[in-house]
């Protein structure tokens, strides 16, 4: 029996949608799962109690809370942000650096047997994309610290598409999908709920994967390919748009320096067909929108 069986994984970043969906896929694996929350009354937070998660209550920079939330634990997810709002921040990068250091700290101290960090794809790719310096930085800190990890690096989330990135319709009933990347690029994509699948791998299979970097990708498209999977979902006429990367740059920088990063090297490097074999549920995109239910 594996020392895993009756001890809790300590989920941070619960509510959010890798949270969440991490904490939904662990406990159907049977493991005790605590779900780390700011307000345990939150429709999210009340959703996770009623799964089955065991609430904490804290904040990240909160060291007692993050250390009592941590006692006891066999293992955590551990997912980051750097968002303020909807957007990238200096504040917030600095608290993603910050947050991550203490849990990693606090963890080490706790003797975790398996932290697993969610991080993203463009880490270690010598980029030029500022964001993506912090993910480096904690998978450097985690590594450094002894603390036994896996590191997930999930390509573009297929979720986007459904907030930030969600395609609009134009005045003549055309679906539009705007993307600030060449219309010959493809993009690597990943939903949210594959990031948590394989973290719910990982603990279940420390053996194959503590110590591993895995990168995530369910499927590799073109901007006018993933026009075309919204028009075959929607019943309507569906088109790419290249938008200026001005643009995007006058909504935030940071997201610029990402895809002109996008642009400049496409993500060819991800083996799709292993992890589909090693996740045979992997979606692809037409997969995620028929599973999402997606509509125009």
């Amino acid at each position: 029996m594996s020392s895993n069986e009756f001890r809790p994984i300590l989920v941070i970043g619960a509510t959010g949608r890798q949270g969440s969906a991490t904490v939904r896929q662990l406990l159907a694996q049977g493991h005790p799962v605590r779900a780390f929350v700011r307000d345990p009354a939150a429709a999210a937070a009340q959703r996770l109690a009623a799964a089955g998660a065991e609430l904490v209550v804290g904040d990240l920079d909160d060291p007692a809370a993050v250390k009592s939330a941590l006692d006891g634990v066999y293992g955590v997810f551990l997912m980051l942000t750097m968002m303020e709002g909807v957007h990238i921040t200096e504040a917030g990068l600095a608290a993603e650096r910050r947050r991550g250091e203490l849990v990693v700290d606090l963890a080490r101290a706790a003797g975790v047997e398996h932290l697993v960090y969610s991080s993203l794809r463009g880490a270690g790719l010598a980029t030029k994309v500022t964001y993506y310096k912090v993910k480096e930085h904690l998978e450097a800190y985690l590594a450094d610290s002894g603390v036994p990890a896996t590191v997930l690096r999930p390509a573009f989330f297929m979720d986007n598409f459904d907030t930030l990135n969600r395609p609009v319709v134009g005045d003549d009933g055309t679906l539009i999908v705007n993307l600030a990347v060449r219309e010959d690029i493809p993009l690597s994509l990943i939903a949210v709920e594959d990031i948590a699948a394989f973290a719910a791998i990982a603990f279940a299979r420390p053996v194959d994967y503590l110590g591993a970097t895995v990168s995530l990708a369910g499927d590799r498209l073109t901007p006018p390919q993933i026009a075309s999977a919204f028009g075959a979902v929607s019943g309507r006429p569906a088109r790419s748009n290249r938008l200026p990367i001005e643009v995007v740059r006058a909504f935030d920088e940071h997201v610029a320096e990402m895809f002109e990063a996008f642009d400049a090297v496409p993500d060819l490097g991800i083996d799709i067909g292993e992890l589909r074999r090693l996740h045979p549920g992997l979606l692809d995109f037409a997969g995620w929108l028929a599973r999402s239910g997606w509509k125009s």
